[in-house]
């Protein structure tokens, strides 16, 4: 897939201080988009590529980020949303700055040099805390005033748990590209909250049944909504749906309507394209 981009005719590179920048990357792309204080979409932006490691990813988003003229501009807010599979969720009760090394390593081992960033989930009175390479962040700082970086999995979150409905069991499902996250509600409350490896569409049903298993959920009486990559996949519903019924395809229309290509699929991108409306 070539790159694209998008550029309204009402864009106006000057008025970029009013502007809200929203970054994404990952194992397979970057993309980032810009909205006036209206909430109006001006730019999209999408480069795809196939990298394995975070130090070639990181490579790449700070070549991106120094040759595009628009990374270069000022903005009233940008928001970065590196998507990592490794991520802790801490309850706002037992998170403590001071102990957040020895919190995350519990579950996970940060490297040496990476610094903990950490972003509080209100609606969830938890912390979302993750490891980036302390250079890169010192790199992203020095770039961007008023910079938030947040984990993909926040806007992912919150967007999930502000369309519950009363009393219903969810079971939310972002695909990304090596790895997905997984978020299960009941009668308004997270049972679970997890990210776990793929590599097929079975692999992501499989995990899906046995967290509703562990939870002892009822697959029968649970609605389900699927975002991200595989989407576009008809094997994702189809065999999805011999398993767990009431299966709804998370997409963002309007993206659709503006940027014209087949190939983009608009679900991957519903988070980026509303981070800045999370704060």
């Amino acid at each position: 897939m070539q790159n694209v981009y998008y550029i309204d005719n009402h864009f106006i590179k000057e008025n970029s201080s009013q502007y809200m920048l929203s970054i994404r990357y990952s194992t397979d792309g970057l993309s980032f988009c810009i909205h006036d204080p209206n909430n109006k979409l001006l730019v999209f932006f999408y480069q795809p590529y196939q990298l394995d490691t975070q130090d070639a990813v990181i490579t790449k988003v700070k070549k991106i980020m120094v040759d595009d003229e628009l990374l270069n501009l000022q903005y009233k807010k940008v928001f970065i949303l590196p998507c990592s599979k490794e991520k802790i969720l801490i309850p706002a009760s037992l998170f403590r700055e001071d102990d957040l090394v020895d919190m995350y390593r519990i579950c996970l081992q940060p490297e040496k040099n990476d610094s903990l960033l950490y972003h509080k989930i209100e609606v969830l009175d938890s912390y979302l805390a993750e490891a980036l390479p302390r250079s890169f962040v010192t790199f992203l700082n020095a770039r961007y005033n008023s910079l938030c970086l947040v984990n993909s999995a926040y806007p992912f979150i919150i967007h999930s748990l502000s369309n519950i409905l009363f009393n219903t069991n969810h079971l939310f499902i972002d695909i990304h590209d090596q790895y997905f996250d997984l978020l299960l509600t009941q009668n308004n409350d997270v049972l679970l909250f997890n990210s776990f490896d793929y590599r097929s569409v079975t692999d992501v049903i499989y995990f899906s049944l046995n967290c509703l298993q562990q939870c002892q959920v009822d697959k029968d009486h649970i609605q389900t909504t699927v975002s991200g990559n595989l989407v576009n996949d008809p094997k994702l519903s189809e065999l999805m749906g011999k398993y767990i019924p009431n299966i709804s395809i998370l997409n963002y229309a309007p993206l659709s309507q503006l940027v014209r290509n087949n190939e983009l699929n608009n679900s991957s991108f519903v988070y980026l394209l509303n981070i800045h409306k999370c704060e």
